[in-house]
């Protein structure tokens, strides 16, 4: 969380007004009595977004949501307003009593989780740790047990066929994926670690890691799996929405309509989803992939929709990563864009970092959210992704 994740005045704001509107003086704007609140996230779900709100830093750590969906659920587990109760205008929750994810609370407090694992022969000997959460969409926790760590992954009940089938698909095509050792009907899974290091701790060279991806993305294309992927070409017009007049972001989102109004669509293939460096493992330095995690968004699409996940991903991390990291994670980026970025890619690029750029600005990163519009327009005008020093 950042203390200052706010950069406009949420009086204006409609998700804060409904959760003021409930909460009362609770949700008093920043700035109040020492209860205020601030925006710390807000993405697309369904027909609308859900927003996170969290108390100033002196205030203890509580964060509620504002969904407007209309997505259904099991059972509410917070407010519902509208005359609609199975698709209500908006939701307001607490974490992590997350109505999509009906196994989230009972996880998190490791109830669920003990219970599971015990009927997979494991015995937790820790606490359970949230290592990521997307509210109404997924979270993952990490769990210590007799037989190693294993990760516990929740979510959407209605997802769950989808999920467990792509990664038998994957395991069944020879994939490098962790072992699925059991899930739950109410939306939880357990696997194990994947094999070797993350990508993101090893030392590679950009060509060999991208030689080593094209082969990866070679053998998902041959999965045998029929479902459509997600594009993130379904998002531009949120994004747009959302960027308030950040400068330029007119511009940027005119480029990439041209670009994709213009661009040749290839026929489709089964892709990854949302593949990046941060979803790979590497067996050693300067070797090649012995692990690829989250196949929840496998599916058959444009192969662009991979290569743009990757191009924008190792974008923002060369911004956020250290110092020793983020030339070789920049020339990552730029060899990337040479390989694949043809004007579809760049297109789906654009849309990315526009995204980013919003989380960037609603977590008061003003200059974060300025430098990747502007490294999305260079990418969508035909540039490179920025200009990278040689690493010492």
């Amino acid at each position: 969380m950042h203390a200052h994740a706010r950069s406009h005045p949420l009086h204006s704001d409609p998700d804060f007004m409904l959760l003021r509107e409930a909460l009362g003086d609770v949700a008093a704007e920043t700035g109040g009595d020492g209860t205020a609140l601030r925006l710390v996230s807000r993405e697309p779900l369904g027909e609308g977004s859900v927003s996170g709100f969290a108390p100033t830093a002196d205030s203890p750590e509580q964060i509620w949501y504002v969904d407007t969906s209309r997505l259904p659920v099991r059972a509410e587990t917070g407010l519902a307003t509208g005359d609609d109760p199975a698709r209500p205008e908006a939701r307001i929750w607490a974490h992590p009593a997350d109505p999509h994810l009906p196994a989230l609370a009972a996880t998190a407090f490791g109830h669920a989780a003990k219970a599971l694992l015990a009927r997979l022969g494991l015995v937790a000997t820790g606490e359970l740790t949230m290592v990521g959460y997307r509210p109404g969409r997924r979270a993952v926790l990490r769990a210590a047990t007799d037989g190693g760590d294993v990760w516990l992954k929740v979510v959407r009940p209605r997802r769950l066929d989808r999920i467990v089938g792509a990664h038998l698909a994957c395991t069944e095509a020879g994939l490098p994926v962790p072992t699925l050792r059991g899930w739950a009907p109410d939306g939880l899974l357990v696997l194990d670690s994947a094999v070797g290091t993350p990508a993101a701790d090893t030392r590679w060279s950009p060509r060999s890691l991208l030689d080593s991806v094209d082969a990866l993305r070679a053998q998902i294309s041959g999965v045998v799996w029929d479902r459509p992927a997600p594009s993130i070409a379904g998002r531009l017009d949120w994004y747009a929405g959302h960027a308030g007049d950040a400068v330029g972001v007119q511009r940027l989102v005119a480029g990439i309509r041209t670009l994709l109004a213009n661009a040749t669509v290839r026929e489709d293939t089964v892709v990854h989803g949302d593949l990046h460096f941060g979803q790979l493992f590497l067996a050693g330095e300067g070797a090649g992939i012995s692990g690829m995690i989250d196949v929840d968004t496998l599916g058959r699409g444009d192969a662009a929709e991979d290569s743009a996940a990757f191009i924008a991903h190792a974008v923002a991390s060369a911004r956020l990563t250290g110092v020793d990291h983020r030339a070789r994670i920049g020339r990552l980026a730029d060899a990337a864009l040479e390989r694949w970025g043809d004007p579809r890619v760049r297109g789906f690029t654009g849309i990315h970092l526009l995204g980013q750029a919003n989380s960037a600005r609603v977590h008061g990163d003003t200059t974060g959210a300025q430098t990747l519009c502007a490294t999305a327009q260079r990418i969508v005008d035909g540039g490179s992704a920025g200009d990278q020093t040689e690493e010492t």
